[in-house]
């Protein structure tokens, strides 16, 4: 197996395999796995899993960022976008033979990768619906009060998986804030619906643009904070793009 020190170096890298990619290669690790897909918008995604598929180890290190994330909502839902869109394009091409792509990763490496794709993608899209349907029986309905065996266990399943899910995501966010320093900010887990929901457009939007325009690019400006130069946005539509397309042939789209 290769390793990634191959294409860095003995630079520090911070990297997943499908999220997150170092910015920089040597042109030869490049050239072997023929470069990455110029039409994918989450560049790092196609790349990290042609990687991946290349025999290359991809490993996460100790490190951190100082990147500003997008401080107006409009940003933050044009970027998330884009990730997604990103995303459902590299599923798409990668799973587009997926024998080929059991055996360039092996079973369990790509199941793991399948596995990725469909949290990622599916719980943004579905997420509202069964989150709503789940409130309505648990109010309306018989999920808190089963009377048959099948009943029971049906709503056993669904409290755990609910429970699961809540605590896979509210403790890891915990954690880190621990190991940063940054309890005194633990009131922002309050608004973790509000983000969910916004992953939840995004995800939509990213769908709506896989079909309408696929290879527009919505750039996201940072550092408008240290800037000081935040403004807020008005009459935001999240279905409407106010950037224009990247290329020629999107024009018309």
């Amino acid at each position: 197996m290769r390793q990634l020190s191959q294409i860095a170096g003995r630079e520090t890298i911070s990297a997943t395999c499908i999220s997150y990619i170092i910015p920089h290669f040597r042109i030869e690790a490049l050239r072997d796995i023929g470069f990455w897909d110029a039409f994918n918008v989450t560049e790092d995604a196609d790349l990290g899993l042609r990687l991946a598929r290349a025999g290359f180890e991809v490993r996460t290190f100790a490190s951190q960022t100082f990147e500003e994330a997008p401080a107006a909502f409009g940003a933050l839902v044009r970027q998330r976008t884009r990730w997604f869109k990103g995303w459902m394009q590299t599923f798409i091409v990668h799973c587009r033979r997926p024998m080929r792509l059991f055996v360039d990763l092996g079973s369990r490496r790509a199941i793991a990768v399948l596995a990725m794709f469909a949290s990622g993608l599916f719980g943004p899209l579905l997420g509202p619906f069964l989150a709503a349907r789940m409130t309505y029986d648990a109010i309306f309905g018989a999920l808190l009060t089963p009377v048959a065996p099948f009943e029971i266990a049906l709503s056993t399943l669904w409290c755990c998986l609910a429970i699961a899910g809540a605590i896979s995501l509210i403790l890891p966010l915990a954690m880190g804030m621990r190991r940063r320093g940054l309890t005194r900010f633990r009131r922002a887990l309050l608004h973790l619906p509000l983000w969910l929901t916004m992953l939840s457009i995004a995800a939509w939007r990213a769908l709506y643009e896989l079909w309408r325009r696929p290879f527009h690019w919505e750039k996201t400006e940072h550092g408008l904070t240290a800037r000081g130069v935040v403004a807020a946005e008005k009459d935001v539509d999240p279905f409407v793009s106010r950037e224009e397309p990247l290329f020629d042939q999107e024009a018309g789209a």
